[in-house]
């Protein structure tokens, strides 16, 4: 944890300690070096002061930053512009620019997704954690998946050979688009059901995923392959406690059936 980090977290401490319902969370140990980083703190010029009080600010306001608007109000005029221009140079392929556009779309949705989340959770759920145990149960998030979409991918419309343009269209959207999916369904929907981890809400959460990927789950195996994908994601949520994961996860696996396609 950078000294930034430390400050801020004893300058949290400070605010807090009095709350007898925290008492409990944290041990005498952890309570002394947090006390102890909250005195380095008082001591650092005024600089670092100055730094880490902003950063916990901007944690703990509820102001939310205008990037993520501005970017996906820009996807989604580029999104449109590239469906104007497919569907004049590919008029007869209707199906597939179903299927191109559907990811598409919640990729330029994606950053509105992130006002889903308040500062803290976005801080606390994109926090790149390295631990052995969060990289091992990815790795092997991952390969599930891979197995799961390889067997969906197989007879769709895309799935033999697209030229450069659609194979950059859906690298692009197969890439992206899993932002917008993780953080609905794997943490903001599941929270609204139950306690924490929201098991019942993460059973309910894949299940309405499955059911927004019609027509496809119109196949009662297919609609088994993407509720397994869904209960893969959210036991790789409440595994390792985090939406980097996996998104990173779910964004590598589409990406690998795309190119292997």
């Amino acid at each position: 944890m950078s000294k930034r980090n430390r400050y801020s977290a004893a300058l949290l401490w400070q605010l807090v300690r009095n709350t007898a319902d925290l008492q409990g969370f944290l041990s005498n140990k952890e309570k002394r070096e947090l006390d102890d980083q909250y005195r380095q703190y008082r001591e650092s010029n005024r600089e670092e002061k100055k730094a880490s009080t902003l950063q916990l600010q901007s944690i703990l306001s509820k102001k939310r930053p205008l990037f993520p608007a501005a970017l996906g109000i820009l996807g989604t005029v580029l999104w449109i512009v590239l469906l104007i221009f497919h569907s004049a140079k590919y008029p007869q392929k209707e199906l597939l620019r179903f299927y191109l556009f559907q990811p598409l779309l919640l990729a330029a949705f994606a950053p509105f997704s992130l006002y889903l989340l308040d500062n803290l959770e976005r801080k606390l759920y994109f926090r790149l954690d390295t631990r052995p145990s969060s990289l091992f149960v990815s790795l092997l998030g991952f390969t599930a998946l891979t197995m799961l979409l390889a067997s969906i991918n197989q007879d769709l419309p895309f799935a033999r050979s697209p030229d450069n343009f659609h194979l950059i269209l859906l690298v692009v959207g197969v890439a992206i688009a899993p932002l917008f999916e993780e953080i609905a369904f794997r943490q903001w929907l599941p929270s609204k059901i139950g306690l924490d981890p929201h098991w019942a809400g993460h059973a309910i959460s894949a299940l309405v995923f499955t059911v927004l990927h019609i027509p496809t789950t119109l196949d009662p195996e297919m609609a088994s392959y993407y509720y397994l994908c869904g209960a893969t994601l959210s036991l790789l949520r409440i595994q390792t406690d985090s939406l980097l994961w996996p998104f990173l996860a779910h964004a590598a696996a589409n990406v690998s059936m795309v190119l292997a396609s």
